[in-house]
């Protein structure tokens, strides 16, 4: 958490607490939200030579609102890496085994203002479907974009015929 320090700032408009990281872990979808599995990966370099590093980590949840939906509720990778290409192959990777697990669409939510988080969602082909004025992180209350990018057969379309709270229109 400490190695992204920018996230934090643009997100929260602040750095990250002592607790930040164990409140992350210990966080889990909204209550009126069904899910099935939540999953926090890391990526970690290991030396023989040094204690293991962590890069970067993702929090998941699948089926999230419905089956095959599983939501990037985070994806972060150290500063010093970004533009390396690690967090690329590291998310084709994660997209990989989502689809060997039965996921048809992937779901997040990117803070409107954020733009290297922004720009890397786009290139991994999500588009938005809506956003979501005034949520809280920290001291501030941010614009999220809410996207989407389908695995398989079932498009955009299918997604938002099942998932109402998406649509554009909801606001």
């Amino acid at each position: 958490m400490a190695a992204n320090p920018e996230y934090w700032l643009r997100v929260s408009g602040a750095p990250p607490g002592p607790r930040e990281a164990e409140e992350e872990l210990a966080s889990r979808p909204p209550p009126e939200l069904s899910w099935r599995e939540h999953f926090n990966l890391g990526l970690w370099q290991e030396d023989a030579r040094t204690e293991p590093l962590l890069q970067g980590f993702v929090m998941l949840d699948s089926d999230l609102v419905l089956p095959g939906c599983w939501h990037i509720a985070l994806f972060l990778m150290a500063t010093s890496l970004h533009g390396s290409g690690l967090g690329q192959r590291w998310y084709e990777a994660l997209e990989a085994w989502a689809r060997q697990q039965g996921a048809q669409w992937l779901r997040l939510g990117v803070v409107l203002g954020n733009t290297p988080a922004e720009r890397f969602w786009v290139r991994q082909g999500f588009a938005e479907l809506r956003q979501r004025q005034g949520v809280v992180a920290g001291e501030r209350r941010n614009t999220v974009r809410i996207m989407l990018k389908p695995l398989g057969q079932a498009g955009a379309a299918d997604y938002l015929a099942r998932v109402p709270r998406d649509r554009p229109e909801s606001g």
